[in-house]
């Protein structure tokens, strides 16, 4: 679960659990060696053994099942889940991607996604 908002105003963001190909440049088509466990409309964690450094800035590009083109965003590390040093257990080994510049419509296209694709919730 992300909290979004100010110390007055929080919203709570949910994640849903999902298993997309993510890729890296804005060019190339070189997969992130690893597929996100969880997305919301803010960003995603993905499962990989590459962890990059936190506050890293990529160019992510996805296709969601039933979509037909791919969205594209910059993002950026925002924590990583190393395998010595697991912040949270029951992850796998990854890290978290905060999506950056993620057009409205993208918003509306992930949030309709995750609450019609049968996705299942996770906290």
């Amino acid at each position: 679960m992300t909290i979004i908002g100010s110390n007055q105003e929080q919203k709570v963001e949910t994640r849903y659990e999902v298993r997309i190909a993510i890729f890296r440049g804005t060019n190339e088509k070189r997969l992130l060696r690893g597929y996100s466990v969880n997305m919301s409309i803010g960003g995603l964690y993905l499962e990989t053994a590459d962890l990059l450094p936190v506050e890293t800035l990529l160019h992510v590009e996805f296709k969601l099942p039933g979509k037909e083109y791919p969205i594209a965003c910059r993002a950026k590390v925002a924590w990583t889940n190393g395998p010595d040093t697991p912040k949270k257990a029951a992850l796998p080994t990854g890290m978290g991607i905060q999506f950056l510049t993620l057009s409205i419509d993208d918003m509306h296209t992930i949030r309709d996604f995750l609450t019609h694709y049968k996705c299942v919730p996770t906290w």
